[in-house]
């Protein structure tokens, strides 16, 4: 038995066709991956604004940690910069770096440089 046909209403049958750079399309294919949608209904969801699927729990723990060390990385660019204009950095940097290593390498493994982890 065959599946019963739309009504012409709801019939997708309107093509849009969108330019993208190659990396526009891998992170929209990357997003839409990460929710099980196909990119067109992940594009149709977020231009209509129709509810997205919520992220597995891998993917939320991943952007907690993104959201986590951004801050982070904000300041490392503020003591680079004070680095590189020639002024003092504070003695703890290279404390803080290790621990910084550590909780990366705790997150995706121990470096590949066989001088332990790396930042």
């Amino acid at each position: 038995m065959s599946r019963p046909k739309k009504a012409p209403v709801d019939r997708r049958d309107d093509l849009l066709a969108v330019r993208l750079t190659s990396g526009e399309r891998a992170e929209l294919e990357r997003s839409a991956g990460a929710l099980g949608l196909t990119v067109a209904e992940f594009m149709r969801r977020r231009a209509l604004g129709y509810r997205l699927p919520p992220l597995d729990t891998q993917t939320q723990a991943m952007a907690s940690l993104a959201a986590a060390l951004m801050p982070i990385g904000v300041n490392l660019n503020q003591l680079t910069r004070t680095a590189n204009a020639g002024r003092l950095l504070p003695h703890s940097i290279e404390e803080l770096a290790t621990r910084i290593t550590a909780l990366l390498d705790g997150f995706y493994g121990p470096g590949a440089d066989e001088r332990g982890p790396q930042l």
